[in-house]
Order: C-alpha cells, then sequence, then structure tokens
C-alpha cells in the first residue's frame, strides 16, 4: 500500500523495529514512537493513515494515548497489539473504536492483515466518527452491553432498530 503512513507507538525497540520491517516490505510508511506521549506528538505534527498501538507504555498508557489520538481524529484506524489480557482494557479499546486487538506475541502477517482490513472498512473511510465522553449509570451500561459488548455496536443496533419502524 504505497503512501500508506502508519505511526507504530510500541516501547519495546526490537517489536518496534519489527513491525516497521514487516510494514515496510508491505509498502507502508513507518514512523515509529516509544512513549505514548511521543506517539500522539507525532500524530498531531505528522499525522497517519493507521495506527499500531500497544497498551503498556511507558508515562502514558495506550488507553490513554488512544483517547489523545482520537481526540484529535476520530477517524484514524488504530489497531492494538499488546500482551495486555485485561477484558476490560480491551473493552474500553473497542468503545474508542479500535478496529483490531491483538494479543503479543502477533505475527507480522496478522498485523498488516489488520491494517489493511481497517483501511479498507469503509466505515473509516466514508463515515465520520466524534468521540463523546458520557457517564451512564451501571444498568445502563450493563443494558447496553447485554445486547452487544462493544457499545458503540449495542448503540447502533438499538439505533438502527428504532428507526426501521
Amino acid at each position: 500500500m504505497k503512501g500508506v503512513r502508519v505511526l507504530v507507538i510500541e516501547d519495546q525497540e526490537d517489536l518496534a523495529a519489527l513491525y516497521e520491517s514487516a510494514l515496510r516490505k508491505e509498502g507502508f510508511e513507518v514512523r515509529k514512537a516509544y512513549t505514548g506521549e511521543e506517539g500522539v506528538v507525532l500524530f498531531e505534527d505528522e499525522g497517519a493513515d493507521a495506527v499500531v498501538l500497544d497498551m503498556t507504555l511507558p508515562e502514558m498508557h495506550g488507553l490513554q494515548t488512544l483517547q489523545e489520538i482520537r481526540a484529535r481524529n476520530a477517524n484514524t484506524p488504530v489497531v492494538v497489539v499488546t500482551g495486555e489480557t485485561s477484558d476490560e482494557t480491551r473493552q474500553q479499546s473497542e468503545r474508542l473504536g479500535v478496529q483490531g486487538y491483538l494479543s503479543k506475541p502477533a505475527d507480522h502477517r496478522d498485523i498488516t492483515n489488520a491494517i489493511r482490513r481497517a483501511l479498507e472498512d469503509p466505515k473509516t473511510t466514508t463515515e465520520e466518527y466524534e468521540v463523546v465522553t458520557l457517564r451512564l449509570p451501571t444498568r445502563i451500561v450493563k443494558c447496553l452491553t447485554s445486547v452487544d459488548e462493544n457499545i458503540e455496536r449495542a448503540v447502533e443496533m438499538i439505533c438502527e432498530e428504532k428507526f426501521k419502524k
């Protein structure tokens, strides 16, 4: 994918170099950041067509980094590659609209395929998104997650059903 810029935010330099090598072989342009803060600054200054993001970063956790990226551009595809196994982190990532969530060690083909799928997803290219923060009662969150674990999808499903009538 010539001309597609991918920002890799990974604190383990050997993994960042591995991701960079694999992505460059596939024709992507790659920038690397080793901390969340550095990644946000690079994203803000240079932009990116897609982001590969680790969750266990020094100083700024990956979720905070993701929130900062979403605040700057809600449409950029983000693929998480992490060793963090918390369901809560995964769910929060999905609520913030990640297009892929891979566990380490991830095969480089899985990463490039996840980026390709995210870039080809018509939602990320044709539909605008807005990141909102809501304080919802726990009973509402439980109700939404009973429809779908990804709250965004649950809200979409409920809205689609309501407006079909």
